[in-house]
């Protein structure tokens, strides 16, 4: 059954999610969907790391977001340091030693990783633990 302006109504569950280029909701079942590789992406569910989903109201905006990451490059240490962003804000305080083992521990980085990840940081104007001083 439809709204009463002829539009078809939205299934049960199909919860609508927002355009990245326009803002327009957009039932689930009709989102044009893209992942691309994209080193600053981290989420809460680490099997997602490195990859950003794009979802767009019509292909053309689709097309639109997939060029803006086209050329992007994909940068290993900017992904770690993000993952190690999430696990510090993870565990909360901690004394450094622990946190430190701890990290490894969650992450799965080796110590080279951890300090190619925390120099990439301090080059890009900020650290692990938040935003460089001024």
């Amino acid at each position: 059954m439809g709204d009463s302006d002829g539009k078809a109504a939205a299934a049960p569950g199909d919860v609508p999610d927002l355009c990245d280029v326009c803002g327009a909701l957009v039932p689930r079942r009709r989102l044009e969907v893209l992942r691309v590789p994209d080193s600053s992406a981290v989420t809460m569910d680490a099997r997602f790391d490195g990859e950003r989903l794009l979802r767009a109201c019509c292909e053309p905006h689709l097309v639109q977001l997939a060029a803006g990451y086209q050329h992007r490059p994909f940068v290993a240490e900017e992904l770690w340091s993000e993952q190690i962003v999430r696990a510090v804000r993870l565990l909360g305080p901690m004394d450094e030693e622990e946190l430190y083992e701890r990290v490894i521990a969650l992450t799965g980085l080796d110590e080279e990783q951890l300090m190619r990840a925390a120099a990439w940081r301090e080059d890009h104007g900020s650290h692990l633990y938040g935003p460089a001083p001024s």
